[in-house]
């Protein structure tokens, strides 16, 4: 997944570096305020940071693809003092739709590769049922698909400002009946943050 996500990247720059009015290449960073559906859990506050390629196509519409890292999870689960912690080092594609100038909607896939979690340090290793089967583990997935949508402005001087929100579509855990509750348990994020823009090339 990753080799293809670098070879698109560059496949892109090679494509378009010669034909597009802007090309830009800076770091972001930011807070995020996450959760974990059903797990009964309060917000857990993190950090985000990385780095973004963008290329615009037009005056309307921008590519940016990204990669970096995620620090999310939830806080007291079940009710309980336990904490999930979850780091993933992250790769996105987002999509940006100009509406005036500065201003944009932002979307797109994010592919989050799983670096550290906390929630084994603290729960047995391996889950049984009441006859002895073995039924899964406490470790969280290695992977988890989000779409992210947001809004963003650019100001003139290379600094944006962004608002975005991260909704995991992958169960987080890897265990199954751990309890009776079967619904899935999503990432949920929203992050707040600011990325600078040093322009690569202009017309």
């Amino acid at each position: 997944m990753k080799n293809l996500f670098f070879l698109g990247l560059f496949l892109s720059v090679f494509t378009f570096s010669h034909a597009q009015t802007e090309l830009w290449l800076g770091p972001k960073a930011g807070i995020n305020m996450a959760n974990v559906s059903n797990l009964d859990g309060n917000s857990y506050m993190g950090a985000y940071g990385g780095v973004a390629f963008g290329i615009h196509f037009s005056e309307r519409y921008a590519l940016q693809p990204e990669m970096g890292f995620s620090m999310q999870g939830s806080t007291e689960i079940y009710n309980s003092n336990e904490d999930l912690q979850l780091t993933y080092f992250t790769l996105g594609v987002i999509n940006k739709l100009y509406l005036v100038d500065g201003l944009h909607l932002l979307a797109g896939p994010e592919f989050n590769f799983k670096v550290n979690d906390t929630f084994s340090d603290w729960a047995d290793s391996e889950i049984y049922d009441e006859d002895g089967n073995y039924i899964g583990d406490t470790d969280a997935q290695p992977f988890d698909m989000a779409i992210v949508g947001g809004l963003g402005y650019d100001l003139p001087f290379g600094l944006t400002l962004e608002a975005r929100y991260k909704q995991g579509i992958q169960d987080v855990m890897n265990f199954i009946n751990w309890d009776s509750d079967q619904d899935s348990r999503l990432n949920q994020v929203f992050q707040f943050g600011i990325a600078y823009k040093f322009h690569m090339n202009k017309k």
